[in-house]
């Protein structure tokens, strides 16, 4: 067959073109607000009902599902074709160097994963754990920064240790006072997804500091951190971060980022490995790692998905990440003030800089999180999810959410709940 027959009808980019974005959404600056919302939401299928759920699973425009439907069409007229192979090849490495680009990193401290989790899991197997060391995570944690360290308290006798992340507390301190000479990690989130609060910038930094100075590792679990709120690896400070690509970023299931510091690459050890982590080796036990994060990547994966998550990357810079950071923030300061007008209370901080997308409400007394998130979702088509606290119910905020849609369903809840 010839290659302009076998190719004919195929496409010939691995990924859509920013300045392409522009025929799914115009980002004028005459646009007013509501306008470029508008035209965001027709964008997004999932937004034809009042979803609240995207610290969940965030809801993909469709240039996004194009992107992966094309990516796996045009990979699978040949997965080793030389016309095609070579531009499937440059899909991982162009994901690299966005998002360092864009997150405050170098590209050769950036990972790519498949969820938070295995992020996780790659820093919390980096230190060769012995029985009495301790790690110290939070009291509103996700299951997937909490099981992990199950996991090796029962493997190694690793002592697990909460902190106070409730609103209001200091974590700075509880950290300096918590800390002991067999304490070798510390993995918190960077908002958590329980009460969402925001760990501060300065906050970091002085963490940061402090741990750096007694050689304890810094993880952040960063799930509802990126375009959920300002996120710089670097200013940051900590030692890991782990985040995904199919929340806040609106990206596909299935794709994750990893960021390891450079500085401190060799001293992480690597658990899980197989080809693609490797340099060079021989068939005498000789091998040295790949000199960046890259080293923990192995294996076949699907550049479809990561192509998709590169597409959701360049939509939200196409949208501006600043105008959506504030947009967000501009809807959770409504949302707090609608609700304690009404006389109840926030579960999530009220203050700019630790509050968060992640919005947690008290519902009114008498009122459970898991009953009215399957009334909203089965009669109310809005979607929210319930967390720990059984009289609390989170409303994920993203920028295509509105004023009306947070008003009708707090004037349903005040309503249900009366």
């Amino acid at each position: 067959m010839k290659r302009r027959d076998f190719l004919k009808g195929s496409i010939s980019l691995p990924l859509i073109s920013p300045f392409a974005l522009s025929s799914h959404l115009t980002n004028s600056t005459h646009e007013s607000e509501e306008a470029w919302v508008r035209k965001a939401r027709r964008s997004i299928p999932a937004t034809k009902d009042s979803f609240f759920q995207t610290a969940g699973i965030g809801p993909s425009p469709k240039i996004v599902m194009e992107s992966v439907s094309r990516k796996l069409v045009f990979q699978n007229k040949g997965p080793v074709h030389p016309d095609i192979s070579p531009q499937m090849s440059k899909v991982e490495p162009d994901l690299r160097a966005h998002l360092a680009s864009v997150f405050g990193a170098d590209e050769n401290e950036v990972a790519l994963t498949h969820s938070t989790s295995e992020g996780i899991n790659i820093a919390s197997w980096s230190i060769n754990w012995k029985k009495g060391d301790q790690v110290l995570i939070t009291n509103q944690e996700h299951p997937a920064n909490t099981i992990p360290w199950y996991s090796l308290a029962t493997r190694y006798g690793v002592k697990v240790v909460r902190l106070n992340f409730d609103s209001g507390s200091d974590i700075v301190k509880e950290i300096k006072k918590r800390t002991t000479s067999r304490t070798r990690m510390v993995s918190i989130p960077h908002v958590s997804r329980n009460n969402g609060r925001a760990l501060t910038v300065d906050e970091s930094q002085q963490i940061s500091r402090y741990l750096r100075s007694n050689n304890i590792r810094y993880h952040l679990d960063g799930a509802q951190g990126p375009l959920c709120v300002p996120f710089n690896f670097h200013k940051l400070g900590c030692d890991y971060y782990s985040s995904c690509g199919h929340k806040w970023v609106l990206g596909p299931k299935g794709t994750g980022m990893f960021f390891c510091r450079k500085e401190i690459l060799d001293k992480t050890r690597l658990t899980w490995t197989g080809s693609h982590s490797h340099e060079s080796m021989d068939q005498k036990g000789g091998y040295t790692l790949l000199p960046a994060a890259r080293r923990f990547e192995f294996g076949t994966r699907a550049l479809a998905t990561f192509a998709g998550f590169d597409t959701a990357l360049h939509w939200c810079e196409q949208l501006n990440i600043d105008r959506i950071l504030n947009r967000i923030d501009a809807l959770v300061n409504y949302a707090i003030k609608d609700w304690e007008r009404r006389g109840y209370q926030v579960s999530s901080p009220t203050n700019k800089s630790q509050r968060s997308g992640v919005f947690v409400l008290e519902l009114p007394q008498g009122c459970n999180g898991w009953k009215v998130y399957d009334e909203l979702r089965l009669k109310q088509k809005t979607f929210t999810s319930p967390v720990d606290a059984p009289n609390d119910l989170r409303v994920a905020i993203h920028f295509f959410n509105t004023k009306t849609e947070i008003k009708q369903m707090f004037d349903w809840l005040a309503s249900h709940c009366s």
